[in-house]
């Protein structure tokens, strides 16, 4: 709360509890903040004062102001993805955010060519889940991920609606003692689908990051298949390169 008292200038003190709220998570990316009004009644101080603090945090990146709708939070900070095979878990966490998930569907008998070439096999079908990636209870992109039924098999309680709507995929998969190896990706832009347009809050004709991703283990054996869409405003990729 505001203290009259401290030494702190009143206009840091909200600008510090309006930044608190936003690393935890009590605000979130494309929240928009309570008024000059609403504040002043909230926190008994006077609208310069309220007007510095949100100059400040406007400054910082944090608050977004549009004509006519109001003060927002703004999204600055965008998960990355790194040269090192890492989970949505690993990178957002790196990003200072907390990650979650939505499942859309989970389906033990998908069929998919493009999986049936990536695992070179004729097994007709495969566990598929498709989920949506949050990011501190933001939607920031969608997997749709096959794995082949022998892995499923090596323990199948480890891959319901229950656990999966909130644990790492990978690390769900390593649970039942296959290691992740390494990962063949290719990154390209694609056009926002219908099931972007609807989970991850985009328009027709908004472009989006696509990356499809293998995961090997040791044996060079194909353990994952993934198609991940990620809005372009939240995610980015870096790669090293050496010569």
């Amino acid at each position: 709360m505001i203290n009259a008292n401290s030494s702190t200038p009143l206009y840091q003190q909200l600008a510090n509890l309006l930044r608190d709220q936003i690393h935890k998570g009590d605000l979130k990316i494309g929240d928009r903040i309570p008024s000059e009004a609403e504040l002043g009644k909230m926190y008994g101080i006077s609208r310069i004062t309220i007007r510095q603090a949100l100059a400040e945090l406007e400054k910082e990146g944090l608050l977004e102001k549009i004509p006519g709708k109001g003060t927002f939070i703004k999204n600055n900070r965008k998960i990355q993805g790194l040269t090192r095979l890492t989970g949505f878990n690993e990178v957002t966490a790196a990003a200072g955010l907390k990650a979650g998930y939505r499942i859309i569907e989970i389906d033990s008998m998908a069929f998919s060519e493009e999986a049936k070439t990536v695992f070179n096999t004729d097994e007709p079908s495969f566990f598929m889940v498709k989920r949506v990636l949050l990011a501190s209870g933001s939607p920031v992109g969608m997997h749709t991920s096959y794995l082949p039924s022998w892995l499923i098999h090596q323990d199948p309680d480890s891959f319901t609606s229950e656990i999966l709507s909130h644990s790492s995929l990978h690390a769900t998969i390593e649970k039942t003692g296959v290691r992740l190896y390494r990962a063949e990706e290719i990154v390209e832009p694609a056009l926002a689908g219908e099931e972007e347009i609807e989970h991850l809050g985009l328009k027709m004709g908004d472009l989006v990051l696509q990356v499809k991703r293998t995961i090997f283990d040791f044996n060079n054996q194909s353990l994952l298949y993934e198609i991940d869409i990620y809005r372009p405003d939240s995610y980015t990729y870096r790669i090293e390169s050496y010569r």
